[in-house]
């Protein structure tokens, strides 16, 4: 075997799109990138990334999916940036339940929250993913991108660490009738429910509740 590799992450991901056709990703992981892109913050260069966007979905499967990103993507283009900038920050700012930190959702500012980012800090770098930006490691942007990327097990353990947070952010948004509630409840859907979550959770999933095969092999 050669020497160990080790992946970068980055929210950055503008220069991607034009190779999408080209990396092997199943839809599933695909799709979990494509949404990291568009959970960001939709600056100028957000916006002008979706035109790459636009080019990625043409090649997922699952027509749901793909209708979903094309009128998300659709709704952002057909307004200013500084309206969509404004939904941005009304659907994720204000609310506990719908903010993009997926351990905030579930702590707070308790301190049970310190050894929840330690312990997901330290499943992105036993995958060997290093964090290139200041950023936390529960942001979700930055979790879909680990998803989309990481080996099939390592991908999984971090599934089913965050699951609970991603239904409670998820539930919240389609609640605001935010325009990102439905990319958020097409994750659910692509990504496995863990077996251990509890009953009284909501099921968005139309996964299998076991170790996900639809993630392939990642790209390490």
């Amino acid at each position: 075997m050669g020497e160990e590799t080790t992946t970068t992450m980055t929210t950055d991901m503008n220069t991607e799109w034009s190779q999408a056709a080209d990396e092997r990703m199943d839809g599933a992981r695909k799709a979990c990138k494509l949404t990291s892109y568009l959970l960001q913050y939709p600056d100028t260069a957000w916006r002008e990334g979706l035109y790459g966007v636009r080019t990625a979905v043409q090649s997922l499967t699952d027509e749901t999916m793909k209708k979903v990103l094309l009128t998300f993507v659709d709704d952002a283009e057909s307004v200013d940036s500084t309206y969509w900038q404004d939904r941005y920050v009304r659907t994720f700012d204000f609310d506990k339940k719908s903010n993009l930190y997926l351990t905030y959702a579930l702590y707070g500012d308790e301190r049970d929250r310190g050894p929840a980012l330690i312990e997901l800090k330290r499943r992105y770098e036993a995958a060997g993913f290093y964090m290139e930006l200041n950023e936390l490691p529960d942001y979700l942007p930055m979790v879909l991108e680990f998803i989309a990327e990481a080996p099939s097990e390592d991908a999984y353990g971090v599934v089913s660490s965050c699951y609970k947070s991603l239904v409670t952010i998820t539930d919240s948004v389609l609640g605001q009738n935010s325009p990102y509630g439905p990319l958020l409840e097409q994750v659910l859907k692509v990504i496995p429910k863990p077996g251990h979550v509890d009953e009284e959770v909501q099921d968005h999933s139309a996964a299998a509740q076991t170790v996900p095969t639809w993630m392939g092999r990642g790209s390490r």
